[in-house]
């Protein structure tokens, strides 16, 4: 017994085809477009300033998750880092955006900005001195010191 063959597919309608051509005269070539890296607009002075003035506010903090670390657990005291460093990302991203689209002569925005850069620095510096270092003891060791 041979089974019947299978049914063939329908034929599929026309192809819709589109075709772009961009034609550069001579004398009118495009302006080059900067690299990735002159794209990114970091602003070294701002960020290294922010930074500065979060020294005064991680070291509350730090203390904070070092006692949550040494008294619970490590992964508690990462839970407790990493859950504010997420809040403070959106919001300094949010703040970052509505400073740059306000209008020049309005100081609040940018001040926000600032504030919220600031806090977002000192969460990251109280993180950083805090945790990695026992993190990597723990993990390579197995022994909490």
């Amino acid at each position: 017994f041979v089974p019947p063959p299978a049914p063939r597919p329908p034929d599929p309608g026309p192809l819709d085809i589109r075709v772009t051509v961009d034609v550069v005269l001579p004398g009118t070539e495009p302006e080059p477009t900067p690299s990735w890296w002159q794209r990114l607009r970091i602003r070294w002075i701002y960020n290294l300033g922010c930074a500065a003035a979060a020294m005064p506010l991680s070291g509350p903090w730090a203390a904070v998750l070092i006692h949550v670390r040494d008294e619970q657990s490590l992964a508690g005291a990462w839970t407790f880092a990493v859950i504010p460093l997420a809040v403070l990302g959106l919001l300094d991203n949010a703040r970052r955006i509505e400073a740059a689209h306000a209008a020049p002569d309005l100081w609040g925005p940018r001040i926000r900005a600032a504030l919220t850069r600031t806090a977002l620095w000192a969460a990251v510096i109280a993180t950083v001195t805090a945790l990695p270092i026992e993190t990597a003891v723990y993990l390579l060791t197995g022994v909490r010191p």
